[in-house]
Parts: C-alpha cells; structure tokens; sequence
C-alpha cells in the first residue's frame, strides 16, 4: 500500500512539473524576434527603394519582417514547416558550415546565431512556430 501512494505522489509531481513547461512556449516575440532582426532583416524585408533612388528586392523573394509574408515563404516555398525542424529550410541553412554556400546569414554579412539561438529556434517550430500576438515589426515591415 505505501509503494502505491508514493508512485501516486510521484506521478502527480510529474504531472504537475510537465503542464508548467507547456506554459513555457518560446515566445516568438520577445526571443526569437530579436536575434531574427539582427541577422536576418537586411536581406529579407520589404521591398525599398534604396537612397540611389534603385528598386531594391528581399533576397530569394523572402519577407520576415511579418507573419504573413515569413509563413508564405520565398522562390522555393516555405521556409518554415510548423512542427518539423528537420523540414524548415530557414533552421537548416543556419546549421550548415559557415563556408557553405546556402548557409545563413552568409558569413561577414550578418551576426551569426549562436548555439542557443538555432536550439531556442528550433523548439519554437517544434511547439508549432506559434507567432503569439507578433504579426509584424512596424519599424522595418514598410512597403518602399
């Protein structure tokens, strides 16, 4: 009979311990925003015209700097496949060797991710790319 209650307790803490790490979902906001901003817009925001007066475009067709756009992906499709790391070409370009050439963001352009960025990224799509209440950054998402 005590071995029964004792794995009841324990099962219970369990329970307890795992429904408040659902409650910790990467907030794409206020962590991954941030670090995508610094690396990642210059190459992939709304098309601008550029102070020579020349029509410039995002690289391979890509917008980030909204929902809508980042989820529509660029030339080739998606980038980013909700549950599936493994299936987003945006992660997986951030994983390959820096002297690759379709890794991102290409080396000397852009800050490079760290270790914790691709990990922090990578939990985010597999807890299903979930924006919260982000849909754009209104300081770079401007139609030029």
């Amino acid at each position: 009979m005590r071995n029964v209650i004792t794995l009841s307790v324990f099962a219970g803490v369990l329970a307890v311990a795992g429904s408040g790490q659902a409650q910790d979902k990467v907030n794409f906001g206020k962590q991954i925003w941030p670090f995508m901003k610094a690396s990642c817009v210059d190459c992939h925001k709304p098309p601008f015209t550029d102070e020579r007066g020349r029509k410039r475009k995002p690289k391979a067709d890509l917008v980030i700097t909204n929902k809508a756009d980042f989820l529509k992906g660029g030339e080739d499709g998606a980038v980013i496949v909700a549950g599936d790391p493994v299936k987003s070409p945006f992660l997986q370009r951030t994983l390959l060797p820096l002297d690759h050439d379709d890794h991102m963001p290409p080396e000397g352009k852009a800050d490079q991710w760290t270790d914790e960025q691709k990990k922090l990224f990578e939990q985010w799509i597999k807890e299903g790319a979930d924006f919260g209440d982000w849909s754009n950054d209104p300081e770079v998402d401007k139609k030029g």
